[in-house]
């Protein structure tokens, strides 16, 4: 991962228009080759790990289908990774099939393909995983997808046959007694009017048998390199093309995608003497904006969320009233601060927000010690009246929206403890206030929680001044993996967001420095504390991305 470098000039809104250029039309066009909408499905090896550029054998296989002209693909998937125009997928890293299992409805839901790539097995083999039970679990993940997604073609590669393992521990019989369990299922779906083909994977040449002949085609234990990547591809495309031939889906007009957050973050700093300061970092271009005032002094805490181009900034100002300043990215340009339709006769001292396509969710601790809650429902232009959800002596809080349409409230006490409230907002509930995080519970100056997908990432500094980490998968219930220790020196306040796979966590210091660290889950590597945006000094700060 690489740290962003510093623009010289101030944080600025690009509009960029362009004219048409009108030239001749022929005639008799051919109408254009129909898209076929395809969903890579699986773990790293579908997100890409291992290869040069994180793309896998998405990269290659574009380019064979590109050799045809019947037809030109389209990847669609909530991800995003690898140097390519197209480079949508649904590979998460470190996914057994049963993790994978738990968000494929949604997955699914949101793609709408034509076609589904599916490679799935190695994780659940690497942990040790019973062969039969493993491919027991794809058969059923198939019939899944079927079930979810009526008419759509599956296309299966089975397990790459010289696999060592992580701790190459050879991987080749397990992942043969897979493969053979799953080959057979291709005669049952096809019976049952299923279009479901299995491929078999190449076999690959891992790095302990590489010779000048036989060059590595895999970069460690379990994961191709390019040039495996590249047979992966192959592999892929000639049963695709075949099923193409055989009218197992025809593509139609190109559809635009979800709209998904870009890698630009949008930071904002309360400074020593309560000044707001914004800076945008540009994750894919490596590079920071300079900081730019934004117009308000004496605020005492800040946070912020994205509705789609739109970035939301709320403030507590010296009055302990909420004040709002929203950035709109596609206009290029700032609403001013103004006091939203949200204000009643309570005041405030710590506030969090979070949302979930047009509307906020926005929470705030009274100076009673509630928590409160109150929606903008951005689309329709209005609040809905604030609403007590109780809590005792709470100080700090934070909050993330899953994509289950679930907003995670997580608040310390004046003890310290980590608390969590859940609503549930395709439900209808609220839940009640528990213990947060692994068993236990854990104390904290500072709480942080940010979302990707249906996993909560939730960040606390410990009473000692360092950062800890876990994480919550909701798709599995709410399983929280362990405390992590992530290092830091003397932290008190802490903000965080995610995109893409990554979760950029930002930091105070006790001598006001902000501070950032990011925690890559695609490739599953954190790098070091570093000061954020070039440095600067900031008692608190809220962090965002905007699609």
């Amino acid at each position: 991962m690489h740290r962003l470098a510093i623009l010289t000039s101030a944080t600025v809104f690009l509009v960029a228009a362009t004219a048409p250029v009108l030239g001749a039309v022929a005639a008799s066009a051919a109408p254009p080759a129909p898209v076929v909408r395809v969903l890579p499905l699986g773990d790293s090896i579908t997100y890409g790990q291992g290869s040069s550029n994180e793309s896998g054998y998405r990269l290659p296989l574009h380019g064979l289908a590109a050799k045809q002209s019947r037809y030109s693909l389209d990847f669609v998937g909530s991800l995003e990774h690898g140097a390519m125009p197209d480079s949508a997928h649904e590979g998460h890293a470190g996914y057994t099939i049963e993790r994978i299992r738990a968000g494929a409805n949604r997955w699914l839901a949101a793609a709408q393909p034509d076609v589904v790539l599916l490679h799935v097995g190695i994780n659940d083999l690497n942990q040790g995983a019973d062969p039969g039970q493993a491919a027991d679990q794809a058969s059923a993940l198939v019939d899944q997808i079927f079930a979810a997604r009526p008419g759509v073609a599956v296309i299966m590669e089975g397990l790459i046959p010289t696999t060592p393992g992580w701790n190459h521990q050879d991987l080749s019989q397990p992942a043969a007694r897979y493969n053979q369990r799953l080959k057979q299922l291709e005669q049952v779906e096809q019976q049952a009017g299923k279009r479901f083909r299995f491929v078999d994977a190449p076999a690959l040449t891992p790095t302990d048998r590489a010779d000048a002949t036989h060059p590595a085609q895999m970069s460690d234990g379990l994961h191709p390199n390019d040039a495996g990547y590249a047979r992966l591809a192959q592999a892929f495309f000639t049963p695709l093309d075949e099923a193409y031939s055989a009218h197992w889906f025809t593509g139609g007009p190109a559809r635009p995608d979800q709209p998904r957050l870009k890698n630009t973050v949008h930071l904002q700093r309360i400074a020593p003497n309560g000044d707001l300061f914004n800076t945008e970092g540009d994750f894919a271009a490596g590079r920071w904006s300079g900081w730019s005032a934004q117009g308000a002094s004496q605020l005492k805490e800040v946070t912020s969320t994205g509705t789609g181009p739109v970035n939301r900034v709320f403030a507590i100002g010296s009055d302990n009233k909420i004040y709002e300043n929203d950035g709109d990215y596609a206009a290029g340009k700032w609403s001013g601060w103004f006091t939203p339709a949200i204000n009643n006769s309570t005041t405030y001292t710590a506030l969090s927000a979070s949302s979930y396509g047009n509307t906020v969710h926005l929470v705030a601790i009274g100076t009673d010690g509630h928590l409160y809650n109150t929606d903008g429902d951005y689309t329709a232009g209005k609040w809905n009246g604030w609403s007590d959800q109780g809590g005792t002596n709470l100080k700090h809080v934070t909050s993330a929206t899953t994509a289950d349409q679930v907003n995670h409230v997580f608040a310390t006490d004046t003890t310290g403890q980590i608390l969590q409230l859940d609503a549930d907002y395709a439900a209808g509930a609220w839940g009640n206030w528990n213990l947060a995080g692994p068993t236990g519970g854990f104390k904290a100056l500072d709480v942080t929680a940010s979302a990707s997908g249906n996993t909560v990432h939730l960040g606390a500094i410990s009473p000692a001044g360092q950062y800890y980490n876990t994480d919550g998968d909701f798709d599995r219930g709410g399983a929280w993996n362990g405390w992590s220790n992530m290092g830091g020196d003397n932290l008190t306040r802490v903000t965080s967001a995610a995109a893409n796979g990554v979760n950029h966590v930002f930091a105070t210091t006790g001598d006001n420095r902000l501070i950032e660290r990011d925690g890559d889950y695609n490739t599953g590597t954190w790098n070091n504390w570093a000061d954020a945006a070039g440095g600067a000094d900031a008692t608190t700060a809220t962090a965002s991305f905007t699609n």
